[in-house]
This record gives C-alpha cells, sequence and structure tokens, in this order.
C-alpha cells in the first residue's frame, strides 16, 4: 500500500472510529459506518481490520462494553445500562460484560460503590462549546502510550512549522488528552488515549496518525489534580468517589485532561498541572 493511500485510509477510518465513540449507543450499519469513510461497502471490512487490528463488530462491542462501565458510577439499574449500550436483554450484556471483563454486571457493580470514601477534592462547575482538535490515538498503558503520542504529535507540529512556518505550539495553544477507558477496568493492551492540541489554523492539513478530532463541548466538573501524572489515579480514584457521594450523572462523553505547563520535561513534577474534566448532565 503506497504511503498516501495509506495515509488517506487512517484519516477515513479515524473518521468512522470517532464517530462509533460518539453514537455507541445508536444503531450503527455496515452501510452508514462505510459512508462515514468514504469506502465502498465491500471494502470496508478490510481496511477497518487492517488498520485498527480489530473487526469493526469487535471494535463496536468493545466501545459499547467500556462505555457501559461508566454507567454503573450511578445508581441505574443493570437492566438499564443494558439497554442504553445496545443490548436487548440483561442476559446477553452479563454474558458478554464477563467476558470482556471477567466479572459479572453484578458483582462489579458492588466493586465499584465499594470506592465510596472521603472526597478531598473541590469540584467547579463549567460550560463550553465543541473545541476542534488535531490527535493521535494511542492504544495501550497510559504511562507508556501517552509519552509516545505526544512525540508523534509534537514532531508533527514542529514539522508544520520549519517546513510550512505554520505555529500549532504558538502562546494560545491547548494540550488536551482525552481518556477512553478506566485503566483499572480495561486491559491495558485495550485502553485507548487520545493526545490533542486545538487546531485554530484550519490551514494545517492533518496528515497519517494526526487527524482531526472534537472534545464535546456541553457541562462538565472540573477538577484540578496538581503533582505527577503518575498520581492521576489516585485523584481519578477521588473522583469517582466525588460521582457516587453526589448521585452525579454522567454524559456518555469521555473524561479529557488539560495539561497547563507549557514544557512538562522542563518542570518539576511536584509543580505539574493538570485539570480534569468530568462530562455530567
Amino acid at each position: 500500500m503506497k504511503k498516501t493511500t495509506k495515509d488517506e485510509y487512517i484519516q477515513n477510518v479515524y473518521k468512522v472510529i470517532f464517530y462509533i465513540e460518539e453514537n455507541c449507543n445508536e444503531e450503527l450499519s455496515l452501510e452508514d459506518l462505510a459512508k462515514v469513510a468514504s469506502f465502498s461497502k465491500y471494502h470496508f471490512h478490510r481496511i477497518f481490520k487492517h488498520i485498527i487490528g480489530q473487526s469493526l463488530a469487535d471494535y463496536i462491542r468493545m466501545v459499547r462494553l467500556q462505555n457501559s462501565a461508566k454507567s454503573f458510577k450511578s445508581k441505574k439499574k443493570i437492566t438499564d445500562i443494558a439497554l442504553e449500550h445496545g443490548y436487548e436483554t440483561n442476559a446477553s450484556f452479563s454474558k458478554a460484560f464477563k467476558k470482556h471483563f471477567g466479572v459479572s454486571p453484578r458483582d462489579f457493580a458492588l466493586k465499584v460503590k465499594e470506592k465510596k470514601g472521603e472526597v478531598m477534592l473541590e469540584a467547579k462547575y463549567i460550560e463550553f462549546d465543541d473545541i476542534e482538535v488535531l490527535s493521535v490515538r494511542g492504544v495501550g498503558a497510559y504511562v507508556e502510550t501517552a509519552p509516545k503520542v505526544a512525540e508523534v504529535l509534537m514532531k508533527f507540529a514542529y514539522t508544520q512549522k520549519i517546513k510550512f512556518k505554520k505555529n500549532l505550539m504558538g502562546k494560545e495553544a491547548r494540550c488536551f488528552g482525552i481518556a477512553h477507558d478506566d485503566p483499572k477496568v480495561t486491559d491495558e493492551n485495550k485502553i485507548r488515549f487520545d493526545m490533542c492540541i486545538t487546531w485554530d489554523d484550519k490551514s494545517v492539513k492533518p496528515e497519517g496518525e494526526v487527524v482531526p478530532n472534537i472534545i464535546k463541548g456541553g457541562k462538565y466538573a472540573q477538577f484540578l489534580h496538581i503533582g505527577p501524572y503518575e498520581n492521576l489515579t489516585k485523584t481519578y480514584e477521588q473522583i469517582t468517589s466525588w460521582i457516587l457521594e453526589n448521585e452525579i450523572t454522567l454524559r456518555n462523553t469521555p473524561f479529557f485532561e488539560e495539561y497547563l505547563n507549557r514544557d512538562p520535561r522542563r518542570t518539576k513534577p511536584e509543580n505539574l498541572k493538570t485539570l480534569i474534566h468530568i462530562p455530567i448532565s
């Protein structure tokens, strides 16, 4: 496959990836998804699996199940969670859930509720419009994947500056991470993470692994984490307690982080500042 053709295929497949992740609770037909990708439905399966490493059906199933795990951080009934995520019966949902996570939905719900505890964090409520970004998707353990995709994105940004005089990393630039999965729930090799930078200059053309993406606007609870990125897990545990204690209803949108330090490599770990955004109804 020629590089230009492969780059085009990657761009189009990621249009489908983001469409699936945003509409995973809806009916997703092969014909509709092929149209999103601008592919013939007869070739779409093969191209998707070649680039993503999973069949289209397996990917949709994975996204629905991993998104369903977030719904347990509420008082929703398991039957309602099953219906919301595309399963017609509680039995079919329970079977798929246990196969994917290794635990039944009922036992999983009990474990989540055990996480209630003292909440030390203070939430700030904000609303904003969609944010257009350029992003690179990584799959794997956060600590290993995040630096790799950040390197790909920064290399692209600096190439744009040197080669085309396009400054993606100016003073107004913002850097985000979209966390699709809970590392305490999802196998490390299946965790999805997008590293993103704002995309204000539309004359910059995404290519290869760098694809257009959108951080969905709306209402969020915002938390400030100060300290090493390795300690973010502890902050997320407190956020889970906050969600349970306050009976918060989450929207079907991923959590995301904004990294406030211009160059984390030149900042002491204890001084790193990260804003965590939790989508709420």
